[in-house]
C-alpha cells in the first residue's frame, strides 16, 4: 500500500485493524472487486485438486486419489489401456490380457507406466524365464504402489503442517471460523456446504485460510444471519460494508 493510502482505507476501514492493511486486500480498491475475486476463486476451484487433511475421511482421500489419477493419465477403465497385445496373434491369451489390464488399473498405473512395465517384464522374462516372473512382477507393482502412497501422504501432511505452523495457537480458532463462514454461506446459498463437501474444496488449505479471514472480516457485525447487526429485517446482505450503502 502506498503512503498516500494510509488515511484512505475506503471499504477496508470497515475491517478489523489487523486486516485493514493485509497484503492480500490492499490491491482490492472496492467491495465489488473483492466479490469478483471471490467468484474467480470459486470458479477456479471447480477444476482444482484439493488436498484432504491428514484426518480426512477415506472417501475424501479416495476422491483425491481418483482426481490425481485422472491428471496422471490413469484410465477410468482397464479396457482403455493401450497395450501391445495383438489379438490376431496365434499366441494371444485373452485371459492374460484382461488380467494385466485389471492389475494395472487396480494399482493406479498410468498409460505410459503400463507400456514401460510390459517392456520390462518382457526383458526380465527373457533373462530369467517364466518361473520367476510372478514374483518379479509383484515386486515391481508393490514398489510403484508404495511410492504413489508415499507421495500422496506427503502432499497432504505438508499442506496441513504448513497451515498449522502459520497459524500457531490461532489454528483451532481460525479453522472454527472457517466453518462458521461456510455455515453462513449455507444460509445465503442453500446447498453451498454440501457442494463444498462433494467437490472436496472444503479441505483445500488455501480456501480454509481464505474463509477464516473472511469470517474475521465480517464478524464485527457485518454479517449476522444475512442482515447487518442492529438492522434486523433490513436489507443488509452478505458483504454489507458502508461503501455499499445506497446513496
Amino acid at each position: 500500500m502506498s503512503e498516500g493510502d494510509e488515511g484512505n482505507l475506503g471499504w477496508r476501514a470497515a475491517l478489523p485493524a489487523d486486516l485493514q492493511k493485509h497484503e492480500a486486500l490492499t490491491n482490492i480498491k472496492e467491495v465489488k472487486d473483492l466479490g469478483a475475486a471471490y467468484v474467480d476463486i470459486v470458479g477456479k476451484s471447480k477444476n482444482a485438486i484439493y488436498i484432504p487433511g491428514a484426518d480426512a475421511k477415506d472417501e475424501d482421500k479416495a476422491a483425491f486419489n481418483q482426481k490425481i489419477n485422472e491428471v496422471r493419465g490413469v484410465p477410468t477403465k482397464p479396457e482403455e489401456y493401450e497395450l501391445p497385445f495383438d489379438k490376431k496373434d496365434a499366441n494371444y491369451n485373452a485371459e492374460m490380457d484382461s488380467a494385466v489390464r485389471q492389475m494395472f488399473h487396480k494399482v493406479g498405473v498410468d498409460k505410459n507406466q503400463a507400456q514401460a512395465l510390459l517392456k520390462e517384464f518382457g526383458e526380465l522374462d527373457k533373462k530369467f524365464g517364466g518361473a520367476n516372473m510372478e514374483k518379479i512382477e509383484q515386486a515391481a507393482i508393490e514398489k510403484v504402489v508404495a511410492q504413489q502412497k508415499a507421495d500422496s501422504d506427503k502432499v497432504m501432511a505438508d499442506a496441513a503442517t504448513a497451515l498449522k505452523t502459520e497459524w500457531a495457537d490461532k489454528y483451532d480458532v481460525r479453522v472454527a471460523g472457517s466453518q462458521r463462514f461456510t455455515d453462513n454461506m449455507e444460509k445465503i446459498v442453500p446447498g453451498f456446504k454440501q457442494s463444498a463437501i462433494d467437490s472436496g474444496f472444503g479441505n483445500n488449505p488455501f480456501l480454509v485460510k481464505a474463509f477464516a479471514y473472511l469470517n474475521e472480516a465480517v464478524s464485527e457485525g457485518f454479517f449476522v444471519g444475512g442482515t447487518r447487526e442492529g438492522n434486523e429485517g433490513g436489507e443488509g446482505g452478505f458483504f454489507s460494508y458502508p461503501s455499499m450503502d445506497k446513496k
